[in-house]
């Protein structure tokens, strides 16, 4: 039976799996295993709302949209990374997608890396999100938690993947091996610039301050850009982006409209593939 490296987000001893329903740690602190596959180690004081993290159709609007493969060349680009420019002992690692969201990236980014085997832990705040990576992909191990609280065994994670989620330096540091590595996705200046045109008068390139935050705890080893375009000819595909984006609650009902009339464009997809390393 694989051990996972989960931590007891009470008493942080590690959870020991004692029966296919449940997780326990020394002092009895359990945790049930759902219908699905996943546990969840949010406790209450955790939480700021009922049902933290993206909901229930932004969920599914975000599977629909990676699923007809238009983020599949930011795959790519990751996949190389891992297996061109990172080493790993025994050519084996072990993963933590932190902020997994509904699950593709853990399984099509750490998954199948020519040369390379993997065990692939993951997580998020949105029981939704969870609920929904751990029925489709059954061989991750998938978990609900904060990013800022991670129940994660110290020092027992190869590589931390962060697509578009929070990220917490300090956490990361605390739980990556001695030569571990980080993968930070975020916006580049021009990520989906043509649908915010269609939102916005002016549209204002991205910024971010990545480097700045994750090399408080941890080294910057380099930045590689992912831009390409993609081809929407049809007005479902458009809708199902913009719902798994943050535009999506400041579109005006005039603006929605016109975005309901759009026939064909073109976007570009602009992404920031940052390492660091301890």
């Amino acid at each position: 039976m694989l051990q996972q490296p989960i931590i007891c987000p009470y008493c942080q001893n590690l959870l020991l799996k004692t029966s296919n329903k449940s997780y326990a740690c020394e002092l009895n602190h359990s945790f049930d295993v759902s219908k699905e596959g996943y546990i969840n180690l949010l406790p209450v004081n955790q939480k700021k709302s009922k049902s933290p993290g993206d909901n229930e159709m932004m969920i599914s609007a975000r599977r629909n949209f990676l699923e007809l493969g238009f983020y599949d060349p930011l795959i790519e680009h990751i996949k190389k990374i891992i297996k061109e420019d990172f080493t790993f002992n025994n050519n084996h690692f072990v993963a933590l997608d932190a902020g997994c969201g509904e699950g593709y990236y853990s399984e099509k980014v750490m998954n199948n890396v020519p040369g390379l085997t993997s065990q692939i832990i993951a997580t998020d705040i949105s029981k939704y999100a969870v609920k929904n990576a751990a029925k489709k992909y059954k061989a991750n191990f998938y978990f609900v938690s904060s990013v800022f609280n991670l129940p994660v065994a110290p020092e027992s994670i190869d590589l931390i993947l962060s697509i578009f989620s929070p990220i917490h330096p300090e956490g990361f540091q605390r739980i990556l091996s001695k030569d571990g590595y980080v993968i930070v996705v975020s916006p580049g200046e021009n990520h989906l610039k043509e649908l915010a045109e269609l939102i916005y008068d002016n549209f204002r390139e991205h910024k971010n301050n990545v480097i700045e935050k994750m090399t408080r705890s941890l080294e910057h080893h380099a930045t590689k850009k992912a831009t390409y375009n993609i081809h929407i000819t049809d007005t479902e595909s458009l809708l199902i982006l913009l719902k798994m984006t943050p535009y999506y609650w400041s579109t005006s009902k005039e603006n929605l409209t016109k975005i309901e009339s759009c026939k064909d464009i073109n976007i570009t997809c602009d992404f920031n593939i940052s390492i660091f390393k301890r």
